[in-house]
């Protein structure tokens, strides 16, 4: 089981094989507000007694991640968030056929500015994360962009 955040809507996604041709099948069994953080009766009816306890374990998850990230100064959240950006920009970079050329540029500048920054930050470095049991990376990622995002709004 899977859950995804698309908006304000959280899909519980079921995840199987086909039992004909063998493929991994994903189907959407019920979804739900993402302002609830406990399993409503209609979602509850819709999982499976194990279901039920992966999404239990996966809103205390969100909930304990929400709660660091509130604690946490929007430049922690915004490093924090960098690495799984940056794999996706490779995955990305690994498909495109071309790049734009100023976009190329506004990246390798980029690059070399966080680069120096990261050197002359390596002094004072520490060891510190929160470990989540259910939760996927990818929706990890989620609600660390929407506070990034949340905080850029409100410099506006």
């Amino acid at each position: 089981m899977e859950f995804i955040t698309v908006g304000e809507t959280i899909n519980c996604v079921r995840v199987f094989n086909d039992p004909d041709t063998g493929e991994e099948k994903r189907l959407v069994v019920t979804s739900f507000n993402a302002q609830v953080d406990r399993v409503a009766p209609h979602v509850a009816a819709a999982l499976t007694q194990d279901e039920r306890e992966q999404l239990a374990h996966w809103l205390t998850d969100r909930t304990r991640l929400q709660s660091v990230l509130e604690e946490k100064s929007i430049e922690t959240t915004i490093l924090e968030t960098l690495p799984a950006l940056m794999a996706q920009a490779v995955d990305a970079l690994d498909k495109l056929e071309t790049l734009d050329r100023k976009t190329y540029e506004s990246i390798t500048q980029s690059l070399k500015a966080l680069s120096d920054a990261l050197e002359r930050a390596e002094s004072h470095t520490t060891s510190h994360s929160v470990e989540l049991d259910q939760m996927q990376d990818d929706e990890a990622l989620k609600e660390r962009l929407d506070v990034i995002r949340d905080n850029l709004e409100k410099r506006k």
